[in-house]
């Protein structure tokens, strides 16, 4: 009996499962197949996360926007940046120029719970 790549995904899925990520077949989640993000619940996390500082829908529209669009030229540099944004962080200018910049954590490390995972 061999241990070939689906029963190696099988088994990752598996203790993904016991830390409760939860499953979904790429072709049931909402996204054309070559898209990366899955916007709904990107969407659906920063409405929630960042609602007592009243973001936008515009706001939003432009966090998916720069995380969509950045250079494949330089994959290195791209996935760099990522990964930093991921981390650390950045920094939203508001659409209300009045308004204080809000500082966008793509992960609420605070409330681990309200994030979305799946595998």
């Amino acid at each position: 009996m061999t241990f070939g790549e689906a029963k190696l995904e099988a088994v990752i899925l598996g203790l993904l499962a016991d830390q409760g990520y939860p499953h979904t077949l790429g072709g049931l989640i909402d996204r054309a197949p070559e898209e990366v993000l899955i916007k709904s619940d990107l969407r659906e996390f920063l409405a929630a996360r960042y609602a007592k500082d009243s973001i936008t829908e515009l706001e939003i529209d432009r966090v998916i926007h720069q995380l969509e669009y950045l250079p494949a030229s330089d994959l290195y540099e791209t996935n760099k940046a990522v990964t930093k944004w991921v981390a650390d962080g950045f920094l939203l200018k508001r659409e209300d120029h009045t308004q204080k910049d809000l500082y966008i954590q793509l992960i609420d490390y605070s409330n681990p719970a309200q994030n979305h995972f799946r595998a």
